[in-house]
């Protein structure tokens, strides 16, 4: 299933596109405080983002990759991303998401998260997902337990290209 445009009260979910690529590397890509807590290393270079966008716009049609460029319907910035994915290595769908440093706090991953969490219900019919987070990350936690995830348990954890380990969370998300 293509990956569809979704609009949300404040926010408008959409694929990738080319015209994304200075949004996307100067608002979280470039930025090691947003990369801190993620398995990817921040970019240091704009042909790596490049690249990535290149990626995610190939997989716009996938049936176990959903990724969404989250826009800001006030001024049409892309402020971050947000995605549903199949996760072989736990047999289930995983979310993931993460925002430019100057949208934190706004409610922003929450309004997104919710609208994925409704695709995926509606849409694919899926009835359980899973979310990982470094224990550390408390907003990460914050923003699964906002949309109902139930902790399951702590485990290893590991960030910038598995250069950082760290404790873990894992959480579930039963979806009626």
């Amino acid at each position: 299933m293509r990956t569809p445009v979704i609009n949300a009260k404040r926010i408008i979910l959409r694929p990738f596109c080319n015209n994304d690529l200075e949004d996307v590397f100067y608002g979280w890509e470039n930025d090691p405080d947003v990369a801190r807590y993620m398995y990817w290393q921040s970019h240091n270079d704009i042909n790596k983002t490049k690249k990535w966008i290149k990626e995610e716009i190939s997989k716009i049609d996938s049936d176990d990759w959903y990724r969404w460029a989250i826009v800001c319907k006030d001024n049409g910035k892309v402020i971050g991303t947000c995605l549903i994915y199949f996760e072989e290595e736990f047999n289930a769908f995983e979310i993931g998401y993460n925002l430019a440093k100057r949208a934190w706090g706004c409610g922003y991953t929450t309004e997104a998260m919710t609208e994925v969490i409704k695709f995926t219900r509606d849409k694919l019919h899926i009835k359980k997902v899973i979310g990982h987070c470094a224990k550390v990350n408390k907003a990460s936690a914050n923003v699964m337990k906002k949309l109902g995830f139930k902790f399951v348990r702590n485990m290893p954890y590991k960030c910038n290209e598995d250069e950082e380990p760290y404790e873990g969370e894992e959480y579930i998300l039963d979806i009626d």
